[in-house]
């Protein structure tokens, strides 16, 4: 079978080595998907500011069955936004993709998809990769080594790249499988249910059947419908959101450490250092946060394509809510408002002080020409050189 799948490859003159890291045995392990959040240093006066983030709901520890094979959905957003026709072409160029059409998807947001063009060893599950415009990827049964290998060929697409490190800390895991495993003989069930009706268990508290497609504690379960890439796309759309969000609040979390100094020296009573140029710049910041948040993508709303399609609804609804995105997004939103009016206190106060200080020139200004009218410095011309003049008279006479 090997020898198979390896000799259209030596057919083509494609060099096999660059892909030898994909012929593994595939292997079916479950994944941690908890991801670990960092609680900023806060002190009393800015507590607001370096509140921590709301986790995703915690996932719990699910009882895994040896019977039922499992796979990983991983997501990462590295860039403000891709370039997806140079993604496709450089991907389709690598010889070991092909583009695949998601059907009834033309009016969904900007996306790609690809899939590997050979089959692991013993590979039950394929394997599928989805690019989205706004610099997001969702790895579908990947292996680590491909998925660097794409983010690597992908890397030069990129526009405004995220540092690796952020990215894999807000990346987002989820287990998956699918029903039909669930209604194996070997499998532990609940109970049985009516022998009259043979497609139907109850599993996990739920009566199940292998027709649609469940989310049930923290993991995703298939049916064998024919719309298993839209499922795939809705849940995908779903997490991308979700990592997306998350370099965001990061952003936001170092915005918060770097002005979180300022409210403290202001409950102080110390000076303020800042100047009108850094604050606006700092607001700037700010508002480039809220637009993307609240007007250009769907943090707030659910995407028009779901409007008529209940079912991919109720999926994208599921894992949104899952991921906990709306509270994150309305705390986010909070974080950030208070951010705003701080800098909007600061910006106040700064125009305040020039105009005060302009104000005392412009009297200076008004004293000055007054006193010019009323000849008050010819006055004091004429009385300094009289004195000056006794002065000069008095020495003389006593010398």
């Amino acid at each position: 079978m090997l020898n198979f799948m390896i000799k259209p490859f030596l057919r083509s003159g494609c060099n096999f080595s660059r892909f030898k890291f994909l012929i593994k045995p595939i292997r079916f392990e479950t994944h941690d998907v908890t991801n670990k959040r960092f609680l900023m240093t806060a002190t009393s006066s800015t507590s607001f500011l370096s509140k921590q983030r709301p986790n995703k709901k915690k996932s719990k520890k699910v009882q895994q069955f040896t019977s039922i094979p499992m796979f990983k959905v991983k997501a990462y957003a590295t860039a403000d936004y891709y370039d997806l026709e140079n993604i496709k072409i450089s991907v389709l160029n690598s010889e070991a993709y092909e583009s695949v059409t998601v059907s009834n998807s033309e009016e969904a947001n900007e996306f790609l998809c690809i899939k590997p063009k050979y089959e692991q060893v013993n590979e039950i599950e394929p394997r599928h990769i989805f690019f989205f415009e706004d610099g997001s990827v969702v790895f579908w049964n990947l292996s680590n080594e491909e998925e660097r290998f794409i983010l690597e060929l992908i890397e030069k697409h990129e526009e405004n790249t995220y540092d690796s490190e952020i990215v894999e800390e807000e990346s987002e895991v989820i287990n998956y499988s699918r029903l039909k495993f669930l209604f194996m003989d070997d499998v532990k069930k609940d109970e049985a249910v009516d022998a009259n009706v043979p497609n139907l268990i109850k599993f996990k508290g739920l009566y199940l059947d292998d027709k649609t497609t469940k989310f049930i504690d923290n993991q995703i379960y298939f049916s064998e419908s024919s719309d298993h890439l839209l499922e795939k796309y809705a849940f995908s759309d779903a997490i991308a959101l979700s990592v997306k969000l998350g370099i965001w609040e990061k952003n936001l979390d170092k915005f918060s450490e770097k002005i979180e100094y300022i409210s403290d020296d202001m409950r102080r009573g110390k000076n303020l250092k800042l100047k009108l140029e850094e604050i606006l710049k700092y607001l700037g910041e700010l508002f480039t946060m809220r637009h993307v948040i609240s007007l250009h993508s769907n943090f707030l709303d659910t995407p028009d394509f779901y409007w008529d399609r209940e079912k991919l609804e109720n999926l994208y609804s599921q894992l949104y809510s899952h991921l906990s995105i709306a509270k994150r997004t309305r705390l986010y939103n909070e974080r950030l408002n208070h951010c705003i009016n701080l800098m909007e206190i600061l910006k106040q106060h700064l125009t305040d002080k020039n105009s005060t200080r302009l104000e005392w020139i412009i009297i200076g200004l008004i004293a000055l020409e007054v006193l010019i009218a009323l000849g008050v410095f010819d006055f004091i011309k004429n009385f300094s050189k009289c004195l000056i003049e006794y002065t000069n008279n008095t020495f003389k006479k006593n010398k």
